[in-house]
């Protein structure tokens, strides 16, 4: 299936757009979720997981974060 640039527009929102951005939500308990757009275009979509991890020696909780880019399309997006 090609897509084009009008899949991944912010002026018509197209289904293929909603999926990425629905898959990229899939299975995210801590984290965030970032879409850069370009002239219109969503032209990355980055995920960001924060892996809580177990309390230090003095008793505060400490965060490890790890950060994932992932393309707006599956293999990679042809602008």
């Amino acid at each position: 299936m090609s897509q084009t640039d009008n899949d991944f527009s912010t002026q018509k929102i197209s289904p293929q757009l909603i999926g990425q951005i629905v898959d990229a939500l899939k299975n995210k308990a801590y984290g965030s979720i970032e879409i850069y757009i370009q002239n219109y275009t969503v032209t990355q979509i980055t995920e960001r997981t924060i892996t809580k991890v177990s309390r230090s020696g003095n008793g505060q909780k400490r965060f490890l974060t790890k950060t994932s880019q992932v393309p707006a399309q599956k293999n990679k997006l042809t602008l």
